[in-house]
């Protein structure tokens, strides 16, 4: 599970995709260092990080999600190569605009070299592929977590210094308090643990749904909602506007 846990530094997508950035940036700065010197080797790839950002995101958060997840792999290709050629195609444009005109004042290869333009599609393949294999070994090791937990029949809690084994099915709900989590059980008691809501997601079987930006429902245990609440026993939890009736039923 440590894994998981640490795959997003200090608990921050944000703060991960930044330094994950800056080191790229860094990386290829001094690997891509030519006669020119350093200066214009770090100069080009900031001009050229904004195209493989874009490239980056549009794979992972677009086609990923609507299309390679959801076995659509067609679909899938057709908007990765257009991704690649258009990301190809705008790269092109800014090393010759402003990396040979503006900084080496030469016409270089020419705008529309189609060596340069092959060489631009790999290289921005090469990093999306790096990235989003990053995304998918992380969709795995979720799902991995996910699955070994159907299986199992306890959760370990660890609170005030004891490991508490707590049975699955006797979870009603979980809330989220900043960093700390509250198990809600059925025999109306509670364990509080240190922790986020997104890892206390990430330990429970899918069983468990999110519902709300601070709360998680055992499916099992609901006993009725409307648009705006949902019902656990004797308890009633908020209900999150995006939350459909399918993903409470299914």
């Amino acid at each position: 599970m440590k894994l998981i846990k640490d795959f997003y530094l200090f608990n921050s997508r944000i703060a991960t995709h930044i330094i994950f950035w800056i080191a790229y940036y860094i990386f290829f700065g001094l690997l891509w260092v030519t006669d020119e010197g350093y200066l214009a080797s770090f100069y080009l790839e900031f001009v050229l990080l904004p195209t493989r950002i874009m490239a980056v995101y549009l794979v992972i958060y677009f086609l990923l999600p609507r299309f390679l997840l959801k076995s659509k792999y067609p679909h899938f290709f057709l908007g990765y190569v257009l991704v690649l050629l258009l990301a190809g195609a705008l790269q092109r444009i800014f090393i010759h605009l402003f990396y040979e005109n503006l900084l080496l004042n030469t016409a270089g290869h020419g705008l529309f070299s189609a060596t340069m333009f092959i060489r631009a599609v790999v290289l921005i393949n090469t990093t999306v592929l790096l990235v989003l294999g990053a995304k998918l070994f992380q969709l795995w090791q979720i799902a991995h977590e996910k699955n070994k937990g159907i299986d199992q029949k306890f959760l370990e809690i660890r609170s005030n210094r004891r490991m508490h084994r707590v049975p699955l099915d006797s979870i009603l709900f979980v809330e989220g308090l900043g960093n700390y989590v509250v198990y809600r059980l059925s025999d109306k008691s509670k364990i509080t643990a240190y922790g986020t809501i997104k890892e206390a997601l990430r330990l429970l079987p899918s069983n468990f749904v999110r519902v709300h930006r601070s709360y998680i429902v055992n499916r099992d245990h609901i006993k009725s909602y409307d648009a705006n609440t949902i019902d656990v026993q004797n308890e009633s939890v908020p209900r999150g506007k995006s939350v459909t009736d399918e993903v409470l039923l299914n």
